[in-house]
């Protein structure tokens, strides 16, 4: 930990209070259960594999729940950026790129991961498209910050978003929403369960939405841009409980998207590009010779088994994803057919068990232990280029660095994973009020790359044009096995039963692998992250007001980076940094009837050794100069030095019924996209507010609400290559009315 700045020991300052006079219990004393002095309702989460009351966990987490996410208009996962201090969330390219304090990654593509993992009902998301979620049918989505590599394992260096859905219920009920809103948009949602039989029940979520208007128009066709034709979002479960000590659920779920929402590029303002004319910037218009699209379809089942054995509940969770997603898109954001990319085919398919032993009871000592098992199988097929204008020449001769008669290129790249991983922990109560806990697991990864690549001349070139011949001999066939432990030790204290204090050291790892989108590229290394963390669970004012804070300092090494080649992205080693900051979660009961929910993240992030970055230096005739420079100093992609957030929920009693008003507002202070730090996004605000009327016995829900009432203009991605520049980005105001019935 040597180099850690005074500034650290400030942060770490915060949290030395008097926490004795917070609190009116001794140390040990059990919390009391909010529910029964007409304070916040306890929340409960499963971040160490057990239910637990979060104020119980030594673990920075974030939980939302369903009330919550409806009342501040989350309806997607990368909507939950705005409610979670230290998440950073973009969506480009039909993959979802979560960071938590300024870890995560931009790179997109057959096999790439993100840091940041992603569950739904205890099964992990390894594909980035398949995050791209939108959120129907969700009891509580839970945000833990800081590696989980011991209960969690692979690529959970940055954090978890764990996603848990509704459980059917064993009485019949349900609701329908109905909403519509500017740009001609439509939502259609259901939700149905009950008993099939006295040991059977089911549920099942609908979620159907279409957008008749896009946010923007490509000005070369007059065609609509930032559309999204259909997103189709389908979840049941099947719950079995034979008898009180077994149960037994089947889950399955499907989600289907299509348009131009995460394919529409333009230049950014302050670039210029190397060929034509530059189009439309800052605006939701573009003018591109092509029209760009994107589709998803995927989705998945799982089994999970829970039995109780008297000293443990046995936990075995198996299931089976299946994802396709294709894009196609301008790949110089001109009026130019200077590079199109079309189509960019993905194709994804993961198998995944996990056995789980958790101890049962209330004795001192507390433990689980567990194996994980994941077979992936993703490919690009095929990720396919085409090129025009001045990137096509065959009038130098062969030995010209400038000669390239090919107009197309096409790569097909096939990644295997199997992965294993055994892990356990255990806390240890040494007093009531201390507990000292330990973890550890250790993952063994053999990864497998095929990949091939074919090119086509260009029609022009006589005798040859529109012949295909391997652009790749002999095709790539080979394979490397990556291997770490991880662990975990945390050290709590309860002050008293309002306040629980708690150090811990964790280490995280992210596997290696291969580059299927550019295949020539060596495989990368695994990145290892290693955080220590300090922070404070507490509750005053007999449990009307809870705050939850945290200061970490984060030794990041061998940092898996993306960059472009010929509008692929790729992953490259080399880069060292060190993290720092704290995040601290609030919210109070002011009155009945009003609460206020409010989130800060502070983020001190630098490369420490980043000699080899990848630099695109924007030229005064347009185009990058690319090449390879120190980043030492610079800033993290997508690490905002502070964000906040703050939610005004209030119900007030009409003769008929209840009003209910949200207003929230989520501020950062802005990030860059590229570790040359040259194109960023400036700090921004987005403010929401919905206002509605409940009726009596809360059947029947009315509203009217607004996203992004400022009309703030947020990149979802700034990326650079030798040619240009492109910007893509988020939704611009939105309003509308929406109507829900329950039964």
């Amino acid at each position: 930990m040597a180099g850690i700045s005074w500034k650290w020991f400030a942060l770490c300052a915060v949290l030395v209070v008097d926490t004795q006079a917070w609190g009116q219990s001794g140390p040990g004393t059990t919390p009391t259960p909010q529910n029964q002095t007409g304070g916040l309702d306890e929340v409960v989460v499963t971040a160490q594999k057990r239910s637990e009351s979060l104020q119980n966990v030594p673990i920075a987490v974030t939980s939302l729940s369903a009330d919550r996410l409806a009342s501040a208009g989350v309806v997607s996962s990368t909507d939950l950026a705005l409610v979670t201090p230290g998440l950073t969330m973009v969506d480009y390219s039909g993959n979802s790129f979560p960071h938590i304090r300024g870890i995560g990654t931009t790179a997109i593509g057959a096999g790439f991961e993100n840091p940041v993992s992603v569950y739904v009902d205890g099964v992990y998301l390894a594909s980035g498209a398949a995050s791209l979620l939108t959120l129907n049918n969700i009891a509580q989505v839970d945000v833990l910050k800081g590696p989980q590599g011991t209960l969690f394992g692979r690529n959970a260096t940055g954090g978890l978003i764990n996603i848990m859905t509704r459980d059917p219920q064993s009485t019949f009920g349900g609701e329908a929403n109905l909403g519509y809103g500017n740009y001609q948009t439509a939502v259609v949602g259901g939700y149905l369960t009950g008993p099939l039989s006295d040991q059977l029940a089911a549920d099942l979520a609908l979620r159907v939405s279409t957008q008749g208007q896009g946010y923007g128009t490509n000005l070369f066709n007059g065609e609509d841009v930032y559309r999204t034709v259909r997103d189709l979002a389908v979840r049941s479960k099947w719950r079995w409980t034979p008898g009180s000590s077994t149960s037994l659920s089947f889950i399955f779920d499907y989600e289907e998207n299509a348009g131009s929402q995460y394919t529409s590029f333009s230049n950014p303002a302050g670039t210029k590009p190397l060929f034509g004319p530059a189009g439309p910037v800052g605006t939701w218009d573009i003018a591109s010779d092509f029209q760009p699209s994107n589709f998803f379809k995927g989705g998945g089942a799982s089994i999970q088994l829970s039995q109780d054995v008297g000293f443990a509940e046995l936990k075995d969770i198996a299931a089976y994803r299946r994802s396709k997603s294709s894009l196609a898109f301008d790949g110089d954001g001109t009026t130019q057919a200077i590079q199109t990319l079309d189509p960019v085919v993905t194709d994804d398919l993961q198998f995944t068990e996990e056995l789980q032993l958790v101890s049962t009871g209330s004795s001192r000592f507390q433990w689980v232990v567990g194996a994980f098992y994941l077979h992936g199988d993703s490919k690009a097929d095929p990720s396919t280029v085409h090129l025009g204008g001045p990137l096509v020449n065959f009038t130098v001769p062969p030995t010209s660095p400038f000669f390239q008669p090919f107009d197309m290129l096409s790569i097909y790249g096939d990644q295997t994973t199997d992965s294993w991983a055994g892990y356990g922990q255990s806390t240890i109560a040494f007093t009531d009020a201390d507990h000292l806990t330990i973890g550890l697991r250790y993952t063994e990864e053999r990864r497998h790359l095929a990949a091939s690549e074919t090119a086509t001349f260009d029609p022009a070139i006589p005798f040859l044009g529109g012949m295909t011949i391997p652009a790749l001999n002999p095709p790539i066939d080979e394979g490397k096995t990556f291997s770490r432990p991880t662990w975990r030790v945390s050290l709590d204290h309860r002050f008293s039963g309002e306040v629980l204090g708690y150090v811990s050291y964790n280490r995280g790892f992210k596997s290696g692998g291969f580059n299927p989108g550019v295949p020539t590229d060596p495989a990368y290394n695994p990145e290892v992250l290693d955080a220590y963390e300090i922070g404070l669970k507490t509750e005053f004012l007999d449990h009307r007001i809870r705050w939850n804070t945290a200061a970490y300092y984060y030794d990041y090494k061998n940092i898996q980076v993306g960059h472009f080649v010929l509008g692929q992205i790729g992953y490259y080693n080399g880069a060292a940094a060190q993290i720092y900051g704290l995040d601290s979660d609030f919210e109070a009961l002011i009155t009945k009837g009003l609460t206020v929910t409010a989130g800060v993240s502070l983020i001190h992030d630098r490369f420490t050794n980043f000699p080899n970055a990848v630099i695109f230096t924007p030229q005064p005739f347009g185009g990058n100069a690319v090449t390879n420079g120190s980043a030492d100093g610079n800033h993290l992609p997508l690490a905002p030095d502070a964000t906040f957030n703050v939610s005004i929920d209030y119900r007030h009693s009409l003769p008929m019924g209840e009003l209910g008003l949200n207003v929230s507002d989520s501020y950062s202070t802005g990030y860059v996209f590229a570790p040359d730090n040259i194109l960023r996004q400036p700090a921004y605000n987005i403010v929401n507010s919905a206002i509605s009327w409940i009726a009596p016995g809360d059947r029947f829900t009315a509203s009217v609400w607004g996203k992004n009432l400022s009309n703030k203009i947020v990149a979802n991605a700034l990326l650079s290559s030798a040619i240009g520049s492109l910007a893509t980005y988020q939704a611009p105001r939105t309003f509308g009315v929406s109507a829900t019935v329950k039964f």
